[in-house]
């Protein structure tokens, strides 16, 4: 009898729209070398059997950027989301607004760096709870709007104490998180759907919205940076961290 251990599940979706990657759409290579994961309906990637450790996950597909994530192994079986950002040949529809955004650092450009961009979402999505403290993996959660799942990346606003958290499950009004909370939050703080950017050798990145909208920017090493309003059509802006 083979035994296959399961080393990571990623959810791959489209960063656009939201809905799943379908079946075979997107071709892996994993630390260098061609992968072919087990794929299940629902945009669903399984790696087996990987060593502990960090390990590079490359994806491709038609369409989109290419899509870099990190993934550590060696615990429990890792959960990831993956979104897949629209690229050349994507069919943006018409009102959708698009950002070239160039990142510097002391007047240079800022590659390979870490960015947040998000934007509201579907639902209105608030702290309900007078405090939610540092170390917390849950708290209470008001929502309006859309009954579509709200798990994934979110931008936790709330000033200098402005932080990325995984919704992981929410059942009534309880949300469960994929990691403790680093920082304390007060009620009414908004959470964001948002999604990660790496910047190119140039220090730019690209992201398309589904409509006129304002992007808040994050760093993990310098927290909110900006605001930028974005208008249907082509935007381009430049922020420094």
């Amino acid at each position: 009898m083979i035994h296959v251990r399961v080393s990571a599940v990623c959810r791959l979706r489209d960063g656009f729209t939201g809905r799943p990657i379908p079946l075979g759409a997107a071709s892996c290579s994993l630390d260098g070398r061609r992968l072919r994961p087990v794929e299940k309906p629902g945009g669903y990637l399984i790696l087996t059997d990987l060593p502990p450790g960090r390990h590079l996950l490359v994806l491709r597909a038609a369409g989109y950027q290419e899509e870099r994530t990190e993934l550590e192994t060696g615990g429990a079986i890792l959960e990831t989301d993956v979104t897949l950002k629209p690229g050349a040949g994507y069919p943006l529809p018409p009102g959708s607004a698009r950002l070239e955004l160039r990142v510097t650092q002391k007047k240079s450009p800022a590659a390979d760096r870490l960015i947040w961009l998000a934007s509201p979402g579907g639902a209105e999505l608030k702290l309900a709870q007078t405090r939610a403290a540092a170390g917390e993996d849950s708290f209470r959660l008001f929502r309006r709007g859309t009954a579509a799942p709200v798990q994934g990346d979110h931008l936790l606003c709330d000033g200098k104490n402005s932080e990325i958290v995984t919704l992981r499950e929410l059942i009534g009004e309880t949300a469960s998180l994929a990691a403790p909370l680093a920082r304390d939050h007060g009620r009414g703080c908004v959470l964001l759907p948002a999604q990660r950017y790496r910047t190119d050798e140039a220090g730019a990145l690209r992201a398309a919205f589904r409509a006129a909208c304002t992007a808040e920017v994050y760093a993990p090493e310098r927290g909110l940076i900006a605001s930028l309003a974005l208008a249907a059509g082509e935007n381009q802006q430049t922020v420094s961290i």
